[in-house]
């Protein structure tokens, strides 16, 4: 049986002697466990971004389609690749060729992508191909169609396709990866 002093030797060498080598295991484990759970929710949200802003894209499609068969005009989405934003503008009423930026309604205003989202290129292969660069343009006319192009959007690591395949449809489709409408199927 120990003694008291034997007894006061060893809680004095416990307190001086700091953490033992199980309490510092023990944190390191919830430290890494906290880590391995919260950073993957980072890339998880500039992936959501990108889902979301494509999403967004794919639903101005879709309206600007409806409205043009609806207001028998012809508008235009412009996509300023070195901005990295996109604007609607439509046709003027006397003057078909000429277009200015829509002043009221939803699309009034210019869509300004997050910095964790940018337009890789715009791909419309019947009138030039991909543009990297400048301003993209997408019509959108009073009987449905819409001529047939890719928006790449990426977030650094993943791209995200909005396409409009068939013309006739004018219908916009989102998929995961980088889909080239160029290249034979």
């Amino acid at each position: 049986m120990p003694t008291s002093a034997t007894s006061t030797s060893n809680e004095r060498r416990r307190r001086e002697g700091g953490f033992t080598l199980i309490e510092i295991g023990l944190v390191l484990l919830i430290i890494a466990t906290v880590v391995a759970l919260v950073v993957p929710r980072f890339r998880d949200q500039s992936l959501q971004e990108l889902q979301s802003q494509t999403r967004k894209l794919a639903a101005t499609f879709r309206f600007l389609q409806e409205e043009a068969i609806l207001n028998g005009r012809v508008y235009r989405l412009n996509f300023d690749l070195d901005q990295q934003r996109y604007f609607v503008t439509e046709a003027d009423l006397e003057d078909e060729s000429a277009f200015k930026q829509t002043t009221t309604g939803v699309l009034s205003h210019d869509v300004i992508l997050p910095s964790t989202v940018q337009i890789a290129d715009v791909d419309t292969p019947e009138s030039g191909g991909k543009l990297y660069e400048g301003v993209a343009l997408a019509h959108f006319f009073p009987d449905g169609f819409v001529e047939p192009m890719a928006v790449h959007l990426q977030n650094g690591q993943e791209f995200y396709t909005l396409y409009v395949a068939n013309g006739l449809t004018g219908r916009a489709h989102v998929a995961a990866g980088y889909i080239d409408l160029g290249a034979p199927s």
